[in-house]
């Protein structure tokens, strides 16, 4: 077959391909591929991808391929390819050739030659949630690792200079990846240039704390003293730093998943909480695994900040990262031995030997052993749900949220975000709806922020009823929003629905915490006492109190030092005001 370019117009056929090749001289199974073509499959979803495979056969075959490149199996498909014809291939064999070189400066010439094949960003033309979400971080990755091992050899021979600009730019292609900062830092360091590097590590700083409320790492820190000191450590060419690239084989399976959902682009503030997140992580000592669960109110933007830390964290578990859903809200959730079969299958073991919830629980166990993998399991029901996906060695981390508080689980931390501060609701109005609109209508705003409870998910349902009509002015909103009866009402778009939200929550109390509830919501008052829960709910109350609180719909506030204090959530106590009393004649 000759060279030349093959236009795949087809994005179906495009994400089989690629799929294919990335699998290439390997089964891959019919259900992969399904996987990899449809986040919600059809019903007839294997005949359709056939079709699709035939098409795409057809294509190549139209270019000049070989009949059998694509072979059948009757699990699946083989694309057969020569490591020569595949620049992933191709790049694997690099890597491994460079990691064998004792010499530095061949070393430098084969990683240039392999980050040479490189042109952009790995399948960016293939609209594949799967694909982006599993195969491209670890190819992203890959290239990442060799670039910095390629800059700290040609730094290390005293060649500084001829690297700062592909730094430069790189740093603003990956702001958060310190090690780039700090490799521009010392090669501009090196050629005199001390305020330069003094002002990216300034740089550095400012961005890591605006967008994700951290500081920089030690090794930057560390540098940037060395730097105001003048030192001499880092004044010329070092000894050969003892650091190679992770062994890099033309396998199989991806051997390092990320399943993490994409981060939300509007996130805005949860400094203190991501601090907690990420330090928990990052100073674990014990042989235990760091458990992290981050509970709170309905709508508080959990999810979204276990989904920011897990990112942030990724440095730290090189192993991969795993996400599973188990609707503990929905007042429906998943089985859970179909979440720890798709946990399974994210760890390379396609399907489950065993049938019963024991012996999924243990294999997840035996496959996570001695790997350094983040588990992010999202909205888990109880504590039953938490415990079967723990892994059983140290190594790994598990973030975990949760409408409950998991009190029972031991050795946990737990992160409560709370609603937004009024500034951060505001900040998050800005992004939504633009500062300019924000600034126009400030007093306006921060009435809606405050009718909204400062919550994240009521704040979002506003700016996406507010985008669909940009030239209306707030006030219209803010006006429907002041009536109580309506307010839940008008906090709902087609997919979001405060009530909803709310309703699960309530659905899921047993009829004595309902009943006290209703009744703690009908006093209208801004905080209330524990004696105050012993009135309403009886000899009982204090233990009806206790589930209210484990729900996050009860908050405990700050007493003083007297009888303990709660307040209910302004939203909360709307919605469980208009619930049906029962026992009512």
């Amino acid at each position: 077959m000759e060279d030349r370019r093959v236009p795949i117009r087809s994005t179906k056929q495009r994400i089989l391909l690629a799929s294919l090749l990335l699998n290439a001289n390997r089964l891959v199974t019919i259900d992969e591929l399904i996987d990899r073509l449809w986040a919600d499959p059809p019903s007839d979803a294997r005949g359709t991808a056939q079709a699709h495979l035939g098409r795409l056969r057809r294509t190549l075959s139209g270019a000049g391929a070989p009949p059998r490149l694509i072979r059948t199996d009757p699990h699946g498909y083989v694309i057969e390819v020569a490591e020569e014809q595949l620049d992933l291939a191709r790049f694997a064999g690099l890597i491994d050739r460079a990691r064998r070189e004792a010499d530095g400066r061949r070393e430098i010439v084969v990683l240039r030659e392999a980050l040479a094949l490189w042109h952009g960003r790995p399948l960016s033309n293939v609209p594949s949630d799967h694909l982006q979400r599993t195969d491209v971080p670890r190819l992203v990755e890959q290239r990442l690792q060799a670039a910095e091992r390629r800059f700290e050899l040609e730094l290390d021979l005293g060649e500084g200079e001829d690297v700062i600009g592909e730094l430069q730019e790189l740093v603003n292609a990956e702001p958060f990846r310190e090690r780039f900062w700090a490799l521009l830092m010392t090669a501009l360091y090196r050629q005199g240039r001390q305020q330069e590097a003094l002002e990216c590590y300034r740089a550095c700083a400012a961005i890591l704390r605006e967008e994700i409320g951290l500081d920089p790492g030690q090794e930057l820190r560390d540098l940037h003293q060395a730097i105001l000191r003048r030192s001499r450590e880092i004044a010329g060419p070092r000894p050969r730093r003892e650091r190679t690239i992770p062994a890099t084989r033309w396998e199989a399976r991806p051997g390092s998943p990320c399943q993490l959902p994409p981060e939300i682009g509007d996130f805005v503030g949860r400094a203190a909480e991501l601090r907690q997140i990420v330090d928990h992580f990052v100073s674990r000592r014990s042989s235990t695994v760091p458990i992290v669960a981050v509970v709170g109110f309905p709508g508080v933007g959990k999810t979204a900040l276990a989904v920011k830390a897990a990112h942030t964290l990724r440095g730290e578990f090189p192993g991969g990262q795993l996400y599973v859903q188990l609707g503990g809200s929905t007042g429906r959730p998943r089985d859970l031995r179909d979440a720890l079969a798709d946990l399974l299958t994210g760890l390379g073991e396609p399907g489950s030997r065993r049938s019963d919830l024991e012996g999924h629980a243990a294999m997840l166990r035996e496959r996570l052993a001695d790997r350094q993998i983040l588990l992010v399991v999202d909205d888990v029901a109880d504590v039953r749900q938490a415990r079967a996906v723990l892994p059983g060695t140290h190594g790994c981390g598990v973030l975990l949220t949760s409408r409950q508080r998991l009190v029972d689980l031991p050795g946990v931390e737990r992160v409560r975000p709370g609603p937004f501060p009024p500034s951060e609701a505001l900040a998050f109005l800005e992004r939504l709806l633009g500062a300019g609109r924000i600034q126009r209508e400030r007093p306006v705003a921060e009435e809606i922020a405050r009718l909204c409870g400062y919550l994240p998910l009521a704040l979002r349902i506003v700016g996406a009823r507010s985008a669909l009509r940009p030239s209306c002015p707030l006030a219209a909103l803010a006006a429907s929003l002041r009536d109580e009866d309506r307010r839940l009402d008008e906090l709902a778009t087609r997919d979001l629905q405060m009530r909803t939200v709310l309703d699960a929550s309530y659905a899921a109390l047993d009829p004595a915490a309902r009943t006290l509830l209703r009744r703690l919501a009908a006093l209208r008052g801004a905080e209330f006492a524990d004696g105050t829960a012993l009135a309403l709910a009886g000899g009982d109350g204090i233990r009806i109190l206790d589930r209210l609180v484990e729900a996050n719909l009860v908050e405990p506030a700050d007493s003083g030092g007297g009888e303990p204090r709660y307040r209910l959530h302004e939203l909360a106590a709307i919605h469980a005001r208009q619930q049906p009393d029962p026992d009512a004649r």
